[in-house]
């Protein structure tokens, strides 16, 4: 769906909604600008636009006494929950909640690969890409059902949408982010686009993920510094717990190493004290 609104008297747009409500997070639009889609029948205020309603802030526009008083009385009917007005997540605040995701993800693999008891396998390591492609598959699951992850959740953020999405649109905005933002988890192609990302967010408020399938996320107001800092030893813990894990791999991986870059195996097994 598309929005236009009206700026000194001249009709701007169209815009998606996620869009929309970049330019109000930036002060470049107000609540209180006319807009109009498809299916009204006026120009409205933004705030009573159907496709942002859900979106609007907590307190009407403020007006004069005599203009109060020269209002017609309202027919009385039960108002509607007020909602909390749209606050974006800052792009440190995402990074580290994609970190603790990759983290949470990682840990979750490398155990059920060792309670298992599985071979070893270069594919079973997070090095390389292929270790991380179910990661969008329940990313998208976990969004679809909760509308959060644990690091999202972890850092105050939730994804919502002006309109019912359903798996396949989570699942489109996972893969935008595996490809766009993490760059399939290819060194020199992740720390590209992780600098690109950072910077559109950093701009607009949103990446580009998020106009492309209407999924916006929103910081909760319940995130405090110390949970913040708590990801720390947390990351920390699980980067323990998959060294456990891949453990009993260690002497097939030190002989892969060693055909692939024999210096660096003899470097490893003078750290172990082999």
């Amino acid at each position: 769906m598309y929005i236009y609104w009206l700026e000194n008297q001249r009709r701007c747009g169209p815009a998606t909604v996620p869009d929309v409500l970049s330019k109000i997070h930036l002060g470049e639009l107000t609540w209180d600008t006319l807009g109009w889609h498809s299916g009204c029948q006026e120009w409205l205020p933004l705030r009573c636009l159907p496709a942002l309603a859900d979106f609007a802030e907590l307190d009407p526009p403020q007006m004069d006494k005599g203009e109060e008083e020269r209002q017609p009385q309202p027919v009385l009917r039960e108002a509607p929950i007020p909602v909390q007005p749209v606050r974006l997540p800052t792009p440190m605040v995402r990074f580290a909640a994609r970190v603790t995701d990759c983290t949470i993800y990682a840990t979750l693999v490398l155990g059920v690969a060792y309670a298992l008891g599985l071979q070893f396998h270069p594919y079973l390591l997070p090095g390389h890409p292929l270790f991380w492609v179910g990661m969008p598959v329940l990313e998208a699951l976990l969004l679809r059902i909760w509308r959060t992850t644990p690091g999202k959740r972890w850092m105050g953020i939730k994804v919502t949408c002006a309109s019912k999405a359903g798996y396949l649109t989570m699942l489109g905005r996972s893969l935008c982010v595996f490809v766009f933002g993490m760059g399939c988890m290819l060194p020199l192609l992740m720390l590209i686009m992780c600098f690109f990302s950072y910077r559109n967010v950093r701009r607009c408020g949103l990446a580009r993920w998020d106009t492309l399938s209407g999924v916006i996320p929103v910081a909760l107001p319940t995130t405090t510094p110390a949970m913040v800092f708590l990801m720390v030893p947390f990351i920390l813990l699980c980067m323990q717990l998959c060294s456990y894990f891949v453990f009993p791999w260690l002497p097939d991986m030190i002989q892969l190493m060693q055909e692939q870059n024999p210096q660096a195996a003899e470097f490893i097994q003078r750290l172990m004290g082999n």
